[in-house]
């Protein structure tokens, strides 16, 4: 807890220099019609966690704290994501030059972590669990609070022989969430930027990424599926919430590409009149409840993602006038 506290600290104190240079760098997301926020407000904040990352990194290299080979690819991956989001909040990059770049990241990694077959398993995960953040990340406090609710489940799952990278990533997650969420809810004063979404959905990922070949294929005894249950709980909601958005809007035939306001959360925000933090306390509190349930076994926590993801999905319809109408 003494890793997790420091670069919560780290996190929180390097903001303050972020959100000056930002400002100065005129680096702000102004609000238009789908936004969900109402003023100017400086966007790159991932950038805070990523020096904790950082920091944290040196120190390892220097202490040492003896990180295996496994370890080492899969911060680098993270920190490559990052930067990776930094140059596209910076530039704007094209969508598929930033794809193949993340294709190669993730694949890059899951062949130093598990050869031939980590390799394809990076160019799939990794990816799609980038994007699915960067989807997501719309509202205060979202993807702080489930970057903790994460970095709580993949130390459980650590703890429950899930090698040596979750422990590491778990740790940069939690503190990294707690650490940035004083700057972003209730009211946000920060935003993560693609650099702070690409950091958090590259955790996730290459988390998912290391149970698979580090732990799945080498060590069977280690109940690799209640490992599984563990890193991909915390972000239930989210791959529930993006899958049946693209669905919705692929069968009106809308460009899946343009801004929209048809996410679960948008629908509850804007639909309901339901406070931001107030729907991101809800989702990481469901996902934070279907992460414990997996602490006591796979078939409930298996019922508790049922349970929570169909309430959440259906929450629209119970607490907003939007789809009642």
């Amino acid at each position: 807890m003494l890793t997790v506290s420091l670069i919560a600290a780290v996190t929180c104190a390097a903001a303050f220099p972020v959100v000056r240079v930002l400002r100065r760098a005129d680096c702000l997301d102004v609000p238009t019609s789908r936004s969900s926020h109402a003023a100017p407000t400086p966007r790159g904040g991932g950038v805070a966690i990523l020096s904790a990352v950082v920091i944290f990194s040196a120190t390892a290299a220097f202490a040492p704290l003896n990180w295996s080979p496994s370890v080492w690819a899969a911060v680098a991956g993270v920190v490559a994501l990052a930067l990776l989001g930094l140059a596209d909040d910076v530039s704007q990059l094209a969508a598929h030059p930033r794809l193949l770049a993340q294709i190669g990241i993730g694949a890059s990694v899951g062949a130093a972590m598990g050869g031939v077959l980590g390799a394809l398993l990076g160019a799939i995960v990794v990816p799609a669990a980038v994007n699915m953040v960067n989807f997501m990340d719309g509202i205060n406090g979202l993807c702080a609070g489930h970057a903790a609710v994460w970095g709580v489940g993949a130390l459980a799952a650590a703890a429950a022989g899930g090698g040596r990278v979750l422990p590491v990533l778990g740790a940069i997650s939690l503190g990294g969430g707690l650490g940035f969420l004083p700057w972003n809810a209730p009211r946000a004063r920060l935003f993560l930027g693609d650099v702070g979404s690409y950091l958090i959905g590259g955790l996730a990922g290459i988390g998912v990424l290391a149970v698979a070949v580090e732990v799945g294929g080498a060590n069977p005894s280690s109940a690799p599926w209640l490992l599984f249950g563990l890193v991909c709980a915390p972000y239930l909601l989210f791959a529930l919430d993006t899958g049946s958005t693209i669905i919705r809007r692929a069968r009106r035939r809308e460009n899946l590409l343009e801004a929209h306001r048809d996410h679960v959360y948008q629908r509850l925000v804007h639909g309901g009149g339901v406070p931001h933090w107030a729907v991101s306390l809800l989702m990481a509190s469901l996902s934070m409840v279907v992460t414990v349930a997996f602490l006591s076994g796979w078939a409930l926590g298996l019922a508790a993602a049922a349970l929570a993801g169909g309430a959440y999905l259906v929450s629209p319809r119970l607490m907003t006038q939007e789809v009642t109408a």
